[in-house]
């Protein structure tokens, strides 16, 4: 099903498709055929990178922007080499001329290039945090700094997240992203439990906040984990996100559900050339 959608022009479906593939991602993140379905979901884009390019034509509307956006980053973040270098390219580029890169290309490239990072673009990426101007370029260079790869890294994102180099504001960002990547989903986690006075000191009182940092338990897929999380909210109750809480669990335990049904079957699926 997903294999037709290759000629798909639309926006609005491109962007419902990449939902959907990295929520299969995240379900299979410790199955043996990972690299499988992240070889098929770079095929899945390749022919859209190729429609849409880098640059952008005197006739396109905001629509074509968003598609190119959508293209470049999915195919970047399953590891489209081609896509890789060129984000590396111009990334390069921008350091000496911020003219050169549209924003609307800003985060994508930002992302693939931290994703493919060491301490050095790390440092870099921060600097231009601290030098933005506009809150909208540093939610971008944030989110990408939550997509490296080194456990080291990802651990000092999150020590920072409660620090002041990060707006109170801006840190439930930066801690749901960084669970959204594979190589932080657990820590992020345990970043969370070891500091959760201070997340109900700050958030405890009501809104959305806790409730979004409450969420990423949902991710995981093992009984273990499941375990983990209903124990942790015994004894450590959040009355403003109980539902969360309990939907989380319920969350977790369709995840291991749905991998029970279906672990065989993907395996076999994927073995096949």
């Amino acid at each position: 099903l997903a294999d037709s959608y290759k000629s798909e022009r639309d926006s609005s479906v491109w962007g419902d498709l990449s939902s959907i593939l990295k929520g299969m991602e995240n379900l299979i993140i410790d199955e043996s055929y990972l690299d499988n379905f992240q070889e098929f979901a770079r095929g899945i884009f390749q022919g859209l990178v190729s429609h849409v390019g880098w640059q952008s034509r005197e006739s396109e509307g905001h629509l074509d922007s968003i598609l190119r956006t959508i293209a470049l980053g999915q195919a970047g973040s399953y590891g489209d080499m081609q896509v890789v270098n060129d984000a590396k390219a111009k990334f390069e580029e921008f350091l000496t001329d911020q003219n050169s890169l549209h924003p609307d290309l800003r985060g994508a490239v930002y992302s693939i290039v931290a994703q493919e990072g060491d301490v050095s673009t790390y440092d870099t990426l921060w600097q231009l945090e601290k030098n933005a101007e506009l809150h909208e370029e540093r939610v971008r260079i944030l989110g990408a700094l939550t997509r490296f790869q080194q456990k080291d890294i990802l651990e000092d994102v999150l020590q920072k997240s409660l620090s002041e180099d990060i707006r109170s504001q801006d840190s439930v960002l930066v801690i749901v992203s960084l669970a959204a990547n594979r190589f932080g989903r657990r820590l992020a986690w345990e970043f969370i439990k070891d500091n959760w006075e201070e997340f109900d000191r700050r958030y405890g009182g009501g809104g959305f906040a806790l409730m979004r940092l409450v969420s990423i338990s949902g991710g995981f897929t093992t009984l273990e984990m499941q375990n983990d999380v209903q124990e942790f909210f015994r004894l450590n109750p959040a009355p403003s996100a109980q539902r969360t809480i309990q939907q989380s669990i319920e969350r977790i335990g369709l995840n291991i559900a749905w991998l029970s049904k279906n672990r065989d079957g993907l395996a076999k699926w994927f073995s096949q050339d």
